[in-house]
């Protein structure tokens, strides 16, 4: 959607190169923002992570062991 609502105004204003580096820069921001504030969760199970939230730990650190 918000692709959708830029792309032709910067398409005009900053032409084709640019335009893609926008959007390629927004997606590595991105990527690396997931992979920050998205806990790592595999091969644990469903009943520890909600031990660990109700023991009121932080949301990154849900996966972690006790």
């Amino acid at each position: 959607m918000i692709v959708g609502a830029t792309f032709l105004t910067m398409l005009n204003n900053l032409g084709n190169a640019n335009t893609f580096w926008v959007y390629a820069g927004l997606n590595v921001l991105f990527i690396l923002l997931t992979l920050w504030l998205v806990p790592e969760t595999k091969h644990v199970s469903l009943e520890h992570i909600e031990r660990n939230l109700m023991k009121g730990r932080k949301l990154r650190e849900i996966g972690a062991h006790d």
